[in-house]
């Protein structure tokens, strides 16, 4: 539990010192793995596997978006 929850702070500082959106973006997705990874810690692992999926698709979508958008 403590290895995701520095995954979560450390993914989420290591993004506000980006400028390029997509490493903004895959530094969120480090985050959310570390949110996953406290999921399966604290032994839910269907809350992990859901946030997985739901987070696999939402997160494409915004790289797509942020193709458009650059």
């Amino acid at each position: 539990a403590v290895l995701a929850a520095v995954t979560m702070v450390g993914s989420g500082l290591a993004a506000l010192a980006q400028d390029d959106i997509k490493r903004v973006l895959a530094y969120s997705t480090a985050g959310q793995l570390g949110y996953m990874t406290g999921a399966l810690a604290v032994g839910d692992r269907g809350a992990a596997v859901f946030h997985l999926l739901s987070h696999g698709a939402f997160k494409a979508l915004l790289f797509l978006a942020a193709g458009v958008v650059i």
